[in-house]
């Protein structure tokens, strides 16, 4: 577990590695407007495999077959099965480009519109690799391997900042320099995860007929193509939207979205994945009691853990952009765009993260369509405030209509909970919490000015420690440290 955990880590820490390349090779551009939509697919793919899609699909169906003895011949004709459809899938997609491409962003100029689907051309290879990359990391991790498979991605990190750095100066335009060194990281994705299984693939490869297993494999995979079709759906709009705004507005989405899901990816997922053990032990033994108890548990967590998040990013938002991106062709007015987008996504930073507890509770009483019903209802949402507000404010309201859906969804999701589970959320805490987090806010906003004339660098190094010290004390101060160990 601790070797997965460095794995991602690193990865994070790389992923801003690579933001901040891009940022100075590129800024927000339409260049790299054209890019994000080439890159689309081939993104939406990875949410579906990478994020949990695959693992939840194929990880449990290999296991039980590994018990059985199965589990090799299993995984060789897994992978014999992608060889054979990846590289049609790759061509469809590659001739498909100017049809689909423009659907996805309608509003750019003519010349970006090419850029954009010459891009997706060289880029659509890149499922291959991800394909491949996730069915080797969900091997790995059914053996008990983390490592690898989390370390994976900071390979096609790597290969992206040498893209935006140094194959950029010598492509023309710059822009295809950084899809090469994304296909040069998917390919090194590849190349780490393969070796170690070496013991696996050696053995008789049967083309005809497929593994049994396969079939369950297919169909535990439907919910979450479902599940990533309300997702990505709210993303394609998003874009589309943006693309007819000024050049760069889908990038100076990108850049606000990355902020935004970085305490998502750090804090609420590891919540999340700690939580789902337990209430999937007591739904199966009917314990309503200890599923209550987990489920108010989770909660507490996540907001003790978001909340400051949020308000440390909405008061401290400016300078960590400033320190992260604002470099080369990233300007000080790409900061301030981007500053606005995230304070629209941030006002649903909570519910997301409630989102991600609340699904993994539906799932474990055996409920997983109940999750991807109350996206396709925030996904309404989402679309209706898109239409409305980006005519007021922009990209602003394409942030703030996503974060609004954010909250549709965590209610919805909640108040089902509630009705199927009296009990399972105390409010009671939520009081403790506004204090802890009021009390951090209000000392970082008297400091900020004190520590303007170090400079972003300054500010953050001393602002971001600061407000945690301060809300770690107020936290156990007002008895939300002894809640939180009474829970563990």
């Amino acid at each position: 577990m601790f070797r997965g955990a460095g794995g991602t880590l690193l990865s994070r820490v790389l992923g801003f590695a690579r933001d901040a390349a891009i940022a100075y090779a590129f800024g927000a551009s339409a260049g790299y407007d054209a890019f994000l939509v080439a890159l689309f697919i081939p993104q939406a793919l990875r949410q579906v495999l990478g994020e949990g899609g695959l693992a939840a699909a194929f990880v449990p169906v290999y296991a039980r077959a590994n018990e059985h003895g199965e589990g090799d011949a299993l995984a060789r004709s897994a992978f014999l099965y992608l060889v054979l459809v990846l590289p049609v899938l790759c061509a469809l997609g590659a001739l498909c480009a100017p049809s689909y491409v423009p659907v996805l962003a309608a509003g750019f100029a003519r010349e970006t519109m090419s850029q954009s689907v010459t891009l997706a051309r060289w880029l659509f290879p890149l499922i291959g690799f991800i394909s491949v990359s996730a069915l080797a990391g969900g091997i790995l991790n059914a053996q008990g391997r983390f490592f690898w498979p989390a370390f994976a991605p900071a390979v096609l990190n790597v290969g992206m900042i040498v893209g935006a750095i140094v194959l950029a100066r010598v492509a023309e335009p710059p822009i295809f320099g950084l899809a090469l060194g994304a296909l040069l990281g998917g390919a090194g994705m590849v190349s780490v995860l393969l070796p170690p299984l070496r013991a696996v693939l050696r053995g008789p490869w049967r083309l005809w007929p497929p593994h049994p297993a396969l079939r369950e494999v297919v169909w535990r995979l439907l919910p979450a193509l479902g599940g990533l079709m309300v997702a990505e759906v709210n993303t394609l709009v998003d874009n589309r939207l943006a693309s007819h705004l000024a050049p760069g507005s889908i990038a100076t989405l990108q850049y606000a979205m990355r902020l935004f899901q970085f305490p998502l990816g750090i804090l609420a997922v590891s919540v999340t994945t700690a939580a789902l053990p337990r209430l999937s032990r007591f739904a199966a033994r009917s314990d309503e009691d200890g599923f209550r108890r987990a489920l108010d548990r989770g909660f507490l967590t996540t907001g003790a853990l978001i909340l400051p998040a949020l308000a440390g990013l909405l008061i401290l938002g400016m300078p960590i952009l400033t320190v992260l991106f604002q470099r080369g062709a990233f300007t000080a007015a790409d900061t301030a765009r981007t500053y606005i987008a995230l304070g629209g996504y941030l006002t649903g930073l909570w519910a997301y993260a409630l989102v991600y507890l609340f699904s993994r509770a539906w799932f474990a009483l055996g409920r997983p369509l109940l999750p991807v019903l109350a996206g396709a209802v925030a996904l309404v949402v989402n679309v209706g405030l898109d239409l409305w507000w980006v005519r007021l404010w922009g990209t602003f309201g394409l942030a703030l209509a996503t974060g609004v859906a954010g909250w549709a969804d965590a209610l919805l999701l909640g108040a089902l909970l509630w009705r199927r589970c009296r009990g399972g959320i105390d409010l009671r805490m939520l009081l403790p919490l506004a204090l802890a987090v009021g009390g951090m806010t209000g000392a970082l906003l008297l400091v900020r000015p004190l520590l303007a004339p170090l400079g972003p660098w300054g500010t953050v190094g001393i602002g971001v420690p600061l407000g945690i010290a301060l809300y770690v004390g107020l936290a156990w101060a007002l008895g939300i440290t002894r809640a939180l160990a009474g829970a563990r």
